[in-house]
This record gives C-alpha cells, sequence and structure tokens, in this order.
C-alpha cells in the first residue's frame, strides 16, 4: 500500500465529501481489510448502501480490492489504496471536500457545551507571529497530531475502538488579512480545507 496518495481528480474529491465515505476509509485503516457486510455492521449502516459506497471509493482509487485475501471470485475484500490521501491546493473539485468540513467547523463553534462524553472544544484566537515563527508552530501543532493520529490508530486495531468515537480535528492558521484569491472565470476561491482524520491538505 502507498504511504500517501495525492487526490487530485473531481471525482475523487465528490467522494471525499461523503461523510460514511470518510467512516468506511477511517475503518479500513484500522481494520487493514473488510467486506461490506463486515463494515456494515461495525458502523451501523445498511450492507447495500457501504456497498455502494465502496464502489464509489473504488472508482475514485481511493480503496481497492484485495483478492488474495478473499475466499472465492465473489467474496469482494476492500483495503485503502493509501495510508493519507492528499489534496494539493488548487486542485479541481477540492470545494466539495473543504464544504464538508467548514459546515462542522460552523456547527462546532455554534454548538452549546457538549457533556463530558461527548467533549468537543473550537478555540479561535490570533498571534502576533512572524513567518518563521508561524511555520514553527503549525510544525508542533502538526507533529502532535500525528502522534494521536498514530495513537486513536493502535487503540482502534488493539481493541476495535471500545467507547472511542470519530472526532474530526482541523488545523489552520494564516495571516489575518489574508485577502481571498479572486479567479476571473470562477470568482473567489474557497477557503484551504482542515485536515480531518487522515484525509488532508498540506
Amino acid at each position: 500500500m502507498a504511504t500517501s496518495m495525492q487526490v487530485g481528480t473531481p471525482e475523487a474529491m465528490r467522494a471525499l465529501a461523503h461523510p460514511l465515505r470518510l467512516r468506511i476509509l477511517t475503518q479500513l485503516e484500522a481494520d487493514g481489510h473488510g467486506r461490506a457486510a463486515d463494515l456494515a455492521r461495525t458502523l451501523g449502516e445498511p450492507p447495500n448502501s457501504v456497498s455502494f459506497h465502496l464502489r464509489t471509493l473504488a472508482r475514485a482509487g481511493l480503496v481497492v480490492e484485495a483478492p488474495e485475501l478473499a475466499h472465492d471470485r465473489r467474496d469482494r475484500v476492500w483495503r485503502n489504496a493509501a495510508d493519507t490521501y492528499d489534496v494539493p491546493r488548487g486542485t479541481p473539485g477540492s470545494d466539495a471536500v473543504t464544504h464538508v468540513f467548514l459546515d462542522w467547523v460552523r456547527r462546532m463553534v455554534d454548538a452549546p457545551a457538549e457533556p463530558e462524553a461527548r467533549t468537543g472544544r473550537a478555540r479561535l484566537m490570533q498571534l502576533a507571529l512572524t513567518a518563521e515563527q508561524a511555520g514553527e508552530l503549525l510544525a508542533d501543532v502538526d507533529a502532535l497530531v500525528e502522534r494521536w493520529s498514530e495513537r486513536a490508530l493502535t487503540g482502534r486495531r488493539s481493541d476495535g475502538g471500545g467507547t472511542a468515537q470519530l472526532y474530526n480535528v482541523a488545523v489552520m492558521a494564516g495571516p489575518a488579512d489574508l485577502a481571498p484569491a479572486v479567479s476571473a472565470a470562477t470568482g473567489p476561491a474557497s477557503p484551504p480545507s482542515p485536515r480531518a482524520g487522515r484525509a488532508r491538505r498540506p
């Protein structure tokens, strides 16, 4: 399996923009591989729905079949095509992914306080930084998120996730006076997409 895959087609962008497909990718990452029926049982979704979304992910090149793990030719076993999926800035169709997570950011900011069992936090702040300091801050935060990503993945693989639930984690930092990029053909560009799960934009 490739360690990282650069995702650059509109079809892949649309595939990544669906919440259930992201859950399927996350579950496949934890399990290593899976059948539609197994994933449906774990995710609590109808098997025909999971099969449909697996085929959509496959057409986009985000999952592949693992025939070496199948019992026979009718048995379809799937695995992720990569450990992470990187979306370069300016990729056509990337706004489909961006809007999903920006909608979640808005809901996080507006949501009332969660009970302790569903802890969530949105923190917005401004810091006076040089470009070098901003780069160092982002590198530090990225390393922290990577460490927790590996820890979470190890936990899911060792006990099936237990009481763990999926959390979105958004990491963004940039100049406060950043002006929107404007294209004569398309108008203002979409804002950068936050990193979520193992799908990310550099």
